[in-house]
This record gives structure tokens, sequence and C-alpha cells, in this order.
């Protein structure tokens, strides 16, 4: 099909050119029109096969029915000349086609296409625009088929349809004139919706080009509304064909511009070769006829120089045109195309073994590939540090929070130019992202160390706990069970009490045991879930005098990940064996909550607090590295009352 009508309307081309150079007709109007006509089949022939060879979309069929009949009108505009015995008579009734064939198509460019170049379903409002361009297609199409012109003035009539009616051959060109208008205004209202819709949505790109394609044509009938009673002149002989011509080179590109920004059809290479040939062929041909008209009226005497001199310069501009737009349509159809400087500093990413080593990497290929004397990339704090120096800066940003500086400094003697800024400018967000890589890499390494030496540090506690306390405690058992067994023989009631005395003490280390190991993995945290296991540790510190309430607010709190669950047990097993120990309080208040799946939980006693050059202990850095080891924070203010201390967690859940 697509093949059918490629062929189709370049061989209506082809006759129309050919019968032109037969028939020799003299420069006018009409045969202005026939250029514009034969531009058209041309180039929306190529387009309609294009989209027709991927997908049967009514684009696609309208963009067809445009070349067909503007094919028609050409090859009919030449028979005209050659079937007309003299200019005077009127021609044969076939030559209706000339002034009809070229209607539906075009029109419906303005009118329909506009509305259906959009990937889902027309809306009703788009759905009733339609409906209102098909109305004034076929009106117009009914006028000019209905016009019984030139009758009565030679009795005969150029339409073999012509309604020969004295009345209605008075209303017939001030009817088509009014309609003319109508399709004026609702071509300005389609090129309004498409740029209303670019508006609205910043992500429809290439609808602004469509937009200011159906201006362009709509615009084209504006001056045969405001000089058609004037008859022919220089306006309608030589602007308005021009203007046509240029109109329609253009929104052929804006109708693929849209196509491929939208991602519509599947269409890519040959779009590529068309758009670049279809772009050219309206430049050159408008910048032809332009230069003719300008050097027409500059210089004296026979335009055969002035035709000299356009054909000249538009040969020059061919090659420069040609590879300026190659180079935004590859643009267009294949994205940004990895530049080689670019993929050179970008292999440094993977390849180097270190960050540093890919941050030095990358400087080297940036320096080396835009030949400059130095560069140096900065994180953030190495920038505030450096001292003022003539490199230029480029600003190295990440999500609009700054992470470095690119210092750039040209070789002796030279100076960075705009280009090579813009292309830094473009480099950056590459470095950007190395630099906050790097720092994260960082980051990570030293919180893992940090961990390495938090583990240790409870290693070390564990380890006291178990020398200093648990340890003596036992040796002392074992000397008084060997001093129990001496006196048994001689006084039973002592070695009794003495025997007494060492279960007691048996039972509390025995406790003391049980609370290092609820404290490593609580066994009830993984039975009943987080809010049980708090009040059962809390219960442990009645006998201390110490008071610990446990509040729990939201469904969220027992639906916490085990991970978060965890980490939550031990910080506050942690924060309430300080409070113990160190805060001399009374009472203590644990609150949890969750809000839009953050948990936050809130350690407040009403003791003594902590003073302003207390150093932070083995207990608050364990604190605060398992809260971040979960993607949390923890954070020390004082108690809402002036007294004790606050701690708040807010862990992700």
């Amino acid at each position: 099909m697509a093949a059918a009508v490629l062929v189709s309307t370049w061989g209506l081309a082809v006759a129309g050119i050919a019968l032109a150079v037969v028939a020799g007709a003299p420069w006018n109007s009409d045969q202005g029109f026939f250029i514009v006509d034969t531009a058209n089949a041309l180039v929306y022939g190529l387009v309609a096969a294009v989209v027709l060879s991927r997908r049967l979309h009514p684009v696609g069929w309208l963009v067809a029915l445009t070349a067909v009949g503007t094919g028609v009108a050409a090859v009919v505009a030449q028979l005209s000349v050659l079937a007309a015995p003299s200019p005077d008579d009127v021609p044969p009734g076939w030559a209706i086609l000339q002034g009809t064939a070229w209607v539906p198509g075009t029109l419906a460019l303005m009118l329909v296409v506009p509305y259906l170049l959009t990937a889902e379903s027309p809306p009703r409002s788009a759905r009733a625009a339609i409906g209102a361009g098909v109305a004034a297609i076929a009106a117009t199409l009914a006028v000019r088929l209905a016009d019984p012109w030139p009758w009565p003035a030679s009795g005969e009539s150029f339409s073999p349809f012509g309604i020969r009616s004295e009345a209605w051959a008075r209303l017939a060109e001030p009817v088509a004139r009014w309609i003319e208008l109508v399709v004026v205004v609702l071509g300005f209202a389609a090129a309004g919706q498409a740029a209303w819709r670019r508006y609205r949505d910043p992500a429809a790109r290439g609808l602004g080009w469509l937009a200011i394609g159906v201006a362009l044509i709509s615009s084209t009938f504006v001056p045969l509304l405001i000089w058609a009673e004037d008859g022919p002149n220089h306006v309608t002989t030589l602007f308005v064909p021009f203007l046509h011509l240029a109109s329609q080179a253009f929104f052929p590109a804006a109708i693929l511009v849209t196509v491929l920004r939208r991602r519509m059809f599947g269409i890519d290479l040959a779009v590529s070769r068309t758009l670049v040939w279809t772009l050219l062929t309206g430049m050159l041909v408008a910048g032809y006829f332009a230069t003719v008209a300008l050097l027409g009226l500059a210089l004296p005497g026979d335009d055969a120089l002035a035709r000299v001199l356009a054909t000249a310069a538009t040969a020059a501009g061919i090659q420069p045109a040609r590879s300026w737009l190659q180079r935004r349509v590859d643009r267009l159809v294949y994205g940004e195309a990895s530049a080689p400087a670019l993929s050179r500093v970008g292999r440094h990413l993977g390849s180097a073994g270190t960050p540093e080593q890919s941050l030095a990497g990358m400087a080297d290929s940036i320096a080396a590939s835009f030949n400059l004397g130095s560069v140096r990339i900065l994180d953030a704090s190495e920038a505030r540090e450096a001292s003022a120096t003539d490199a230029a800066e480029v600003p190295l940003v990440v999500r609009g929070e700054p992470v470095g500086v690119l210092l750039v400094t040209p070789r002796p003697g030279e100076r960075l130019d705009r280009r090579a800024r813009a292309a830094l400018a473009e480099m950056a967000p590459l470095v950007a992202t190395a630099v906050q890589l790097a720092a994260v890499t960082r980051a990570l390494r030293e919180s893992r160390g940090r961990l390495a030496a938090a583990r240790d540090d409870e290693r070390r506690v564990l380890r006291r706990e178990l020398h200093d306390e648990i340890g003596p405690a036992l040796a002392g058992i074992g000397l008084g069970l060997s001093a129990a067994r001496n006196l048994l023989p001689e006084s039973a009631d002592r070695a009794e009490e003495l025997l007494g005395r060492l279960r007691g003490e048996v039972d509390a280390r025995v406790e003391e045991v049980r609370v290092l190991a609820r404290g490593l993995v609580p066994p009830v945290l993984a039975e009943l879930g987080l809010v049980p296991a708090l009040r059962e540790l809390v219960m442990r510190y009645e006998a201390d005098g110490l008071t610990v309430v446990v509040r729990a607010e939201g469904d969220g709190v027992d639906g916490t990940p085990p991970e978060v669950a965890g980490a939550v047990y031990a910080i506050v097993a942690e924060a309430i064996r300080n409070v113990s120990r160190h805060a001399q309080a009374r009472l203590c208040a644990v609150e949890l909550s969750t809000i839009d799946q953050l948990l936050t939980v809130s350690v407040q006693d009403d003791g003594r607090g902590i003073a302003a050059d207390v150093p932070r202990g083995v207990g608050t850095v364990s604190i605060r590295e398992r809260a971040e080891g979960v993607g949390g924070t923890a954070t020390w203010s004082p108690g809402e009352s002036g007294r004790g201390t606050r701690l708040e967690l807010r862990l992700p859940c």
C-alpha cells in the first residue's frame, strides 16, 4: 500500500512537470499554484508512504489524500492549458478538478490531522472540532462544484454541477468567502489547541511544531480573503503561491517531528532521510524564490542575472544546510548521541579501582579531550577550602544540591571560549554523579569502620561484664562452696546459712546472664512483637526504683520489619540502661508512633540530663550506628520540661 501511494503520487508529479514543459504556459497565479501542487504531491506522497509503511493510521491516509489530490490538480492544470483553444474560452468540465481535487486533503491537514496526532483517543471536544472541520471541507467542495461561473455572462458553466440560478450566481462568491473565513478560524483554532496541549503537558514534545505548521497553512488563506475582489495582482500572483509553498514545505516536517517526539507508528530510520530531504527541499525552493525576488528588485534590467545569482547562492548553501539539518534530525530520531569525549570520561566510572582513581582518571580525560592545561575535581568540602585561583569553575550539582566544583585551567596563552564552556557544562552532570558516588563510597567505608569499632566496643563491654562481674562472682561462689564443705562436719547451721547466701548469689548472676542474652537476641521480640518485648524489658527496672512507661500509637507499630524492630529494641535497651545507671531519674517514658511509613521512637527521662562537656561514650555511638544501619537517625535534646534527656529515633518502616 505504501509503495502504491508513493508510485501514484510521484507519477502524477512527474506527469504534471512533463505536461508543463509541453504546454509552455506563461507565468501567472495558476502556474504558481501548479508549483505548489507538484511539490505537495512529491513531499506528502513520501510522508504518506513512510507513515503507511509502518501503520495504516488515518493520518497516513489523509496525507496520502493530500498528495493524490494536489497531484491530480497539477496534472489537470497543464491539461487545461493544452485543451483550451484560447485563454478566454471556458475550460472543459473536467478542469473543475484543478480547483477541487486539492481541497479535501489540504483542508484536512489543517482541520482534522492536528486532532488525530495523539497517542490516545481524541476527547469529546476534539471530536466536535473534527466534525466541524469535515463539515467545512464538505461545504467548500459543494460551493465550488455548484458555482455556475461564468454563467450567465457566457451562457456556459465551468462546473458540470453548477446550479444555474441568478440568485445563487450572486451568492456563490460571498458564500465561498464566508466558508473560507470559517476554514481559517477553524485552522487557527486547531493550531491553538495543539499549542495548548503542548503548554499543559511539557512531555508532549513536537506539538509546538505542529501548532506552528497549522498556523502557517491557515495564514496562507488570509491574503485570498483580503485581495479576492481585486482580481489578479502581484500579491496573488507571486506572494500567495510562495507563501503556500513555504507552509506546505514546513508542515510535513512538523508532522514527522510530532510523530517522532511522541514515539508514534514506530518510524525511525526512514524518517531521518525523509525529514532531511523534505526540510532541505523546502528551504532550497523557498530560498531560491526569495533570492530571485529580492535580486529582481535590486538589479536593473533583465532578470536572467538574478536567476543565475540565485541559483549560485542556493547551490552554495546546499551542503552546509544539509549538514546542519542532518545533525538535528539525527538527534531527533536517535536521541543524544554519545560524544567521544563523554564516552572516554564515562569509561572511568566502571574501570577504576577506587573512587579517587575514577575521579583522577576523569580529570585527565577531560583535560586531554578539550586540550586544557589542567582539570581538578573537588568535592564540596575541598571546594570550600580551596583558595581563589584563575581557574574557571564549573559547578557540580545533583538533584539541586551542590556536590563539588570542576576547576578548569586553559593552556598557557589560551582562554576558554563559549563552546568549551558549553561542552564542560554538558559534561558536568556525569562528573557530578561520579563525585557523589565517591562521597557515598567514602561515607559507606567510614560507616563500616564505625560499625566494626562499635562491634568491638560491644564485645569489650561483654568481656568486661563477664570478667569483672560474673567471673569474680562465680569464683566467689566456688570459694564459698569449698568453705561450706569444710564446715559441714563441724557446724551444719553455719554451713546452711552460707549455702543460702550462695544460692541467692547464683540466682542473681543467672539473672544477669539472662539479661545479657535477652539484650543480644530477645526471644519475646520474635514471638510477640516489638511493643510486648519492650514492656517485658522495662519490668526489670522496677526493682531499681525506675518507673518506665511504654506507649504505642498507630497500627503500623505492630508491623515493623524484624531488622528495624531488632534495632529499636537494642537502642531502647541501651538508652534505658544509661538512664538507670547515670541519669538519677525516677520516670522514663518510651513512646512509639508511625506516620507515613516512618517509625518515631522517643525515650525521655526526668533525670539530671547530659552536660554539654560530657564526651560521647560507647552507648551513644552504638545507638547512632544502629539507627544509621537501618536507614534512620538518632538525635538527643533536653526534655520537654527542661529536665532530663530526650532521645528521638526516626526509622523507615
